[in-house]
């Protein structure tokens, strides 16, 4: 049985060292690691090209992986680096591919734990329990509450006490996925550039296979606790837009699912626009105004990649 791994970075290089490192230190190793440096400037580019060229880095009970480095031209946002990432190694002969960002550090026994689950199981995906700050993160694995209306809604953190548990979507955040069935429904959408790539996936592979998860699994996500994101931000948007080709694509009831998402988005736009007539956080709420009224402007149209209105790192900050 062949493992692989894709990891995409940006701009992070020290999160990716120790990334690499715990990829490094598995007890069950990986076959190959693809690595998607997406237009970096920090130097990321010239380690991963060190990194490859070594001859010294060896698993701790087998021989050398077999890195693939991809230098992309430019950001083409987290949808195309994993779907950059995905399609390269399904040119392999591996059998299983994770998924994570660079801010992903897997325990070593990370592939060890979901190897004994797959020996026993008929899954096509299976994924570890996520934390953050040292608390179990909930929002990673999720269950769909409504097809018609497309919520979800968490695995409640008493499922994690249990060995495994089944669900339905998933975060690319230490997700393992059989690669034969990559080969067959094709790549994240990159046309998403960012921002609900991994709900789409799960929901492409759903009438085949649910996710199981391993609890014992364990992968620590280098980033801020849930609840200190800021209220809105230049993701929103993509977001925003994302879901909805989601809820055209997989709701019970599209045309509910539309109804739906017109007046729940001119809610939101009556209420921040009272708010300002308050005076209360004008700045946000114009900038999350402009984004729900873009994002109902643009509902009828595919997603079509980065937007030059919501660049990385633009818009309202916190």
């Amino acid at each position: 049985m062949k493992f692989a791994v894709t990891i995409v970075t940006y701009n992070r290089l020290e999160l990716l060292k120790e990334c690499i490192q715990q990829v490094l230190s598995q007890t069950v190793p990986f076959s190959y690691i693809c690595i998607v440096d997406n237009h970096s400037t920090d130097g990321t580019s010239e380690y991963l090209d060190q990194l490859a060229a070594g001859t010294e880095t060896v698993f701790p009970n087998a021989g050398k992986p077999e890195f693939h480095i991809l230098h992309l031209p430019e950001n083409i946002g987290g949808a195309g680096g994993f779907a950059k990432g995905l399609e390269d190694l399904g040119k392999t002969d591996c059998d299983w591919i994770l998924i994570i960002d660079d801010d992903a550090m897997i325990a070593a026994d990370y592939i060890e734990q979901l190897q004994k689950a797959i020996l026993k199981t008929n899954y096509l995906a299976y994924s570890g329990t996520v934390t953050t700050a040292g608390a179990i993160d909930t929002t990673h694995r999720r269950f769909i509450q409504c097809p018609r209306l497309m919520f979800y809604k968490p695995v409640p953190e008493e499922e994690y006490a249990k060995a495994s548990f089944e669900y339905d979507i998933s975060t690319f955040c230490g997700l393992l996925v059989n690669a034969d069935m990559v080969r067959k429904i094709g790549l994240p959408k990159t046309e998403y550039f960012i921002w609900f790539d991994d709900t789409e996936y799960c929901l492409r592979f759903h009438d085949q296979s649910r996710i199981l998860n391993v609890t014992t699994a364990v992968l620590n996500h280098k980033t801020a606790p849930v609840g200190s994101a800021p209220v809105i931000s230049w993701k929103n948007y993509y977001g925003f837009r994302n879901a909805i080709d989601i809820g055209k694509t997989y709701s019970k009831n599209p045309h509910l699912y539309m109804a739906y998402i017109w007046l729940n988005h001119k809610a939101h736009i009556f209420l921040d626009t009272f708010g300002l007539l308050l005076g209360n956080q004008k700045e946000m709420r114009r900038y999350r105004i402009k984004v729900y009224k873009d994002v109902l402007k643009n509902r009828h149209k595919k997603p079509d990649g980065i937007s030059p209105d919501y660049l990385p790192g633009s818009g309202y900050k916190s």
